[in-house]
This record gives C-alpha cells, structure tokens and sequence, in this order.
C-alpha cells in the first residue's frame, strides 16, 4: 500500500504539516509520480464493451495493474464514431489518472474535421497489440473469395453494401481503398461496434461486414459466417488460411495499433512508470498468448513508435478522404 503524508499536531493541539511533508507538497506532480498510483486509473475506450478494442484493452490492463501496483476501472466512452471517447479524454487533467486505448482511428479527425480532435492533443506512452480488419460474410453467401464478391460487385454497381464501425474510420478506410483499386462500388452502412454489425450480417442486413476476427469466432465456429480477406501484412496467426487482401490482388496493407494514450501534459515520471510498466507485460508470455486468442499480434513499440505510426495512417487517411470527397 502507498502512503500519503502523514500530520502531525504540536503540543499547543494545532494542527501543522510536518517540514518534510511540506516539501513535498511545495514541488510538482512530476515528483510525486514515484508513488503513481494512488488511486484508481480511469481508462477511456472509446467503442462499446465485446469489441475489438475493448478487448483487447481488457486483455493489457488485466495485467498491466500487476505491474503498476494499482487499479484500473475501464469506461466504455462510446458515441460519434469514437469522437466523444476521445474528446472527454482530451479534455481530462493530465495527471496520469485518465488514460485511453490509442488506435487507428484517431488519425482520422484531423483530415475529415469530424471533430475537434488530433494526434497532438495526446501523449503516447507504449503500444500493445495490433490487428487489421477483416472482410466477412455469411456461410451461406454465393461469395467464396474476394474476387467472387468483386466481380458480383460490378455486376451490380452500388447495389452490394458493407457494415462498418463508422463512416471513414478504421473499418471503413481500408474498404475504400481496395474499393478503388478493385473498381467497384460498394455502400458503406455504419454501426456502433463489431456487436452490431455481426448483428447485421447475421440478419442479412448487409452483405459483407469490415470488422475484426475476435468478435465473428463464435458465428465462423458455428458455420454461420465466413472470413473473406484479411487487410494485415499476414493472415491472422489462428487462421493462416485466410488469404490476405493484398495476396488475392488489392494492394492494401492496413494494420491497426492499440497504446496508452494521455491527455497531452502527462508528468515524464508518470510516463516512464507507466512505459516501463508495459515492457514488463510485453515480456509476459501469458499476455502474448491472450492476444493469440483474440486474432491479435504484440505491438512492442515505444510510446514516439506508436505516435509516428498514427502519423503516417493520417497520411492514407488523407488519401481515403480525397476519394470519399470525389477526388482521383
């Protein structure tokens, strides 16, 4: 247990902070990180509970609190594609005692001005996982491989549509650059999280969803659904099978992050107990495996890592935003 400062009352029964206590209290928050935490942690995930990113988020924190000595209280901040998450994070003391699930779609605010949100409103500590979306559709679809859907596509321009977490975010973004490579048109339908849109799917509400491998498992085990094409650099360690998007033709890489994130202002020692936190985690093969199980590699990057890396998905999500605004 971390202590507090402790009071001490003279023999006049006046109550005074002790000399060595008022040193402390006379120097910065940076100083007292050495105790960081004290309290409970809030961390911010800005898509609903069952997702890609929440659990992902879980999988970390379960056992990046072991190694802070501290409790962290995760709050599903959801609404206005990740932009009200991202917003309450911003505008939190930065103190170390609000963090967030930093991904790929942050990068996307600053080029679409869907919010006022950008890279530079944030510090980033560590990263942790990585995965990319994965194109899916029903068991019993007519579609076996992506090059079936895509000629179906354009057979029937404008009439095939496909579930994504948000318009122009992280599940949407990859689909409208192979849409353009593949010369196809494809209408995007928006939904909350991975929950619903496997929802839709599963309803036949949409022919194809963007989502994650984690969440569709269940329903792939079940023969209710079936993976179509992966955006990752790999196919998935769990599923070696699925081609990538780039290996059926398209080339387009798209790889999603997860990192601590911070309202920007966090003291440095609150930053390197945190960073050194992660390494330890990193290390943990039981924490690897756990990403195993939900379709997710380990991310060991560096806090300046993690923010190059959203740096340069703004840079294609400049790109996607050309093309969702009619340009070439």
């Amino acid at each position: 247990m971390k202590k507090g400062l402790k009071t001490f009352r003279s023999s006049t029964g006046s109550l005074f902070v002790g000399a060595a206590a008022a040193a402390v209290l006379a120097v910065s928050g940076a100083a007292l990180a050495k105790d960081y935490p004290t309290k409970p942690v809030s961390w911010i995930v800005t898509w609903p509970a069952g997702g890609g990113a929440d659990t992902a988020t879980r999988t970390f924190t379960k056992y990046l609190e072991k190694e802070i000595d501290g409790t962290i209280v995760i709050n599903n901040v959801v609404g206005g594609g990740a932009s009200i998450g991202y917003m309450t994070a911003k505008q939190a003391r930065p103190d170390g005692y609000t963090l967030l699930t930093a991904q790929g779609d942050l990068p996307k605010f600053a080029p679409t001005k869907l919010a006022p949100i950008d890279i530079k409103d944030f510090d980033f500590i560590a990263g942790f996982a990585v995965q990319s979306p994965i194109l899916i559709v029903r068991a019993d679809s007519p579609w076996k491989t992506l090059k079936d859907f895509v000629e179906d596509a354009k057979k029937n321009p404008g009439k095939r549509t496909i579930g994504v977490s948000d318009i122009g975010g992280v599940h949407h973004q990859p689909v409208i650059l192979w849409a353009k490579l593949a010369g196809i048109d494809v209408r995007a339908i928006a939904h909350d999280g991975s929950p619903q849109m496997n929802a839709a799917i599963l309803g036949g509400h949409v022919d194809v969803i963007s989502s994650y491998v984690r969440p569709a498992v269940p329903y792939v085990k079940e023969g209710k659904l079936r993976f179509l094409g992966y955006f990752g650099s790999n196919p998935p360690a769990d599923y070696p099978d699925i081609p990538t998007v780039k290996a059926s033709g398209y080339d387009v890489v798209w790889e999603q992050p997860y990192g601590i994130g911070a309202p920007a202002g966090v003291p440095e020692d609150v930053k390197k107990t945190l960073a050194a936190a992660a390494e330890k985690v990193w290390a943990n093969p039981e924490f690897v495996k756990g990403l195993g199980n939900l379709g997710l590699d380990l991310y060991a990057k560096s806090g300046q890592e993690l923010k190059e890396s959203l740096q340069q998905m703004q840079v294609g999500i400049v790109e996607v935003t050309k093309i969702l605004q009619g340009g070439k």
